[in-house]
């Protein structure tokens, strides 16, 4: 009797094991919060992001935003254009005076593990296809340098 109980009891782990594991095959499938939709490099370390969206600059711009399963994230802004415009082409980081919205951009940051870096220079570069953006970005904190990129669609927050 007592080698029949944990028979069992091994039976209904092992069922709520796969049941689990199928479902993360099926989210993942699914293009879920699982999918990696790009990269960034920070610290000697690499984050999969699997989200990107745009939101409004209170009027002055627009930021973007990408994020990884674990909350951390990038942020880059843009001022001098409309709210939820997401611009493309070469950007420089300028943040002072002459700021030309054509070729720069206002900075950012970086949060890793709820701690925040600035960004104080770099590169952005961003395209278009369809509904789908390829977002690159070369930038620097002054922890050191914030590589990546990101490809697909920026959803408005």
């Amino acid at each position: 009797m007592k080698n029949f109980k944990n028979i069992v009891k091994t039976l209904i782990v092992l069922s709520v094991f796969f049941t689990l594991a199928s479902c993360k095959k099926d989210k993942k499938e699914a293009g879920g919060t699982d999918s990696v939709s790009g990269k960034f490099e920070y610290q000697n370390n690499s984050n999969n992001i699997n989200s990107g969206d745009y939101r409004a600059g209170n009027g002055d711009g627009a930021w973007l935003y990408f994020l990884t399963p674990e909350f951390n994230g990038v942020q880059i802004r843009f001022k001098s254009l409309g709210n939820y415009v997401i611009p493309n082409g070469s950007f420089t980081y300028k943040n002072g005076a002459p700021y030309n919205s054509a070729t720069n951009f206002a900075g950012g940051s970086v949060t890793i593990n709820n701690v925040t870096d600035e960004v104080n220079g770099g590169t952005v570069v961003i395209s278009k296809d369809g509904d789908s953006h390829t977002i690159t970005f070369n930038l620097t904190t002054t922890k050191g340098p914030l590589k990546g990129s990101y490809t697909g669609i920026l959803k408005k927050i």
